[in-house]
């Protein structure tokens, strides 16, 4: 079936063309939800079928060659609508960046590095420190965890910079500071 006979016929609402449209699409449209939502297949399989029913829903916006990238276009967009939503509810866990030990002199408590290392978090701007546990907690690059924000690379450096030199700093007042240049080193 060609693109066109497959739009003419969701345009009649069928069913079968919808199905037709399903398989012929999912393989791209998971593919550029994945990327964006690396990890989480439940919710791209969830935001896949969100995709086809949007397209059900406006077939008679669809036109012949422009099929691929609308169905693109509203895979991204559900993609980082669904990072946005969940970046509101983004959990500080107590074991966030725990720092770990160089060796018996070295040992610290693990809640009280928890503590500490929250403290100094909870000094930082709301999304500066999303950008933090992005990157450092999660592993997002800072290009992914830029473009997950809606920021641009250089300003995600700047924050992730201030947010090191904030822990560092009240990593120091605590009596932590060769574990706070350690963690600089490596970050």
């Amino acid at each position: 079936m060609t693109e066109e006979q497959l739009i003419d016929s969701l345009r009649r609402g069928d069913l079968s063309a919808l199905e037709a449209l399903i398989d012929r699409y999912t393989p791209y449209v998971s593919s550029v939800i994945s990327r964006i939502l690396r990890g989480q297949q439940a919710d791209v399989e969830e935001l896949t079928a969100d995709v086809f029913l949007a397209a059900w829903d406006n077939r008679t916006k669809l036109r012949p060659g422009q099929v691929k990238g609308y169905l693109g276009a509203i895979a991204r967009n559900r993609a980082f609508n669904h990072l946005r939503a969940a970046r509101e509810s983004l959990p500080l866990e107590d074991d966030v960046l725990l720092l770990e030990t160089d060796g018996p002199d070295r040992a610290l408590d693990k809640k009280e590095t928890a503590r500490v290392v929250n403290q100094a978090l909870s000094q930082l701007d709301r999304p500066q420190r999303e950008l933090f546990v992005r990157h450092y907690y999660y592993g997002q690059t800072v290009q992914e965890a830029a473009l997950a924000m809606g920021l641009n690379q250089s300003t995600a450096k700047t924050w992730l910079r201030r947010g090191r030199e904030t822990l560092k700093t009240i990593l120091k007042k605590e009596g932590y500071g060769s574990e706070a240049e350690d963690f600089r080193a490596n970050g």
